[in-house]
């Protein structure tokens, strides 16, 4: 079973360390930032191949900052996944847009819940591009911070 989708913006409801964090900003050197938003990792990978699109120095397993108008790249990106999601797809073309962290668990775990995972990632999605877009006012840049 994977982990439930979605964001998190608490910092008490982390449970160990393998999450990727997403800062406001530049990397400080500092983690675990109050004010950053926290995905596990796989929830992260669903979508993770449009931020590698346009960032090429995007790891999950390091550290970015990614400029304002690459995220206003990577929105764009996330909303042709999300359209997509929003079309009732066929649960064998998913691997066409989203990522699956462990192909023979995770993507199997999507599928046996599929409306309920479909729902879950539409709304992460939702809720990621208008923290994104929210925060590239503010911000020049948006740092991720892999695991």
């Amino acid at each position: 079973m994977i982990e439930s989708i979605e964001i998190i913006d608490n910092l008490e409801s982390l449970k160990g360390t393998c999450y990727l964090e997403i800062k406001p900003g530049k990397f400080t050197g500092e983690h675990w930032n109050e004010g950053s938003i926290f995905f596990t990792d796989e929830t992260f990978t669903y979508f993770s191949n449009v931020i590698e699109k346009h960032c090429s120095k995007y790891s999950l397993w390091g550290m970015c900052e990614i400029d304002r108008e690459t995220w206003k790249l990577i929105v764009e990106g996330l909303e042709d996944i999300k359209l997509f999601l929003m079309a009732n797809p066929n649960p064998y073309e998913l691997t066409n847009y989203i990522g699956f962290l462990y192909p023979d668990t995770t993507e199997k775990y999507f599928k046996e819940n599929f409306t309920q995972n479909l729902n879950g990632l539409i709304q992460v999605i939702t809720e990621f591009q208008t923290w994104i877009t929210a925060k590239i006012k503010k911000y020049e840049c948006i740092s991720i911070l892999g695991i």
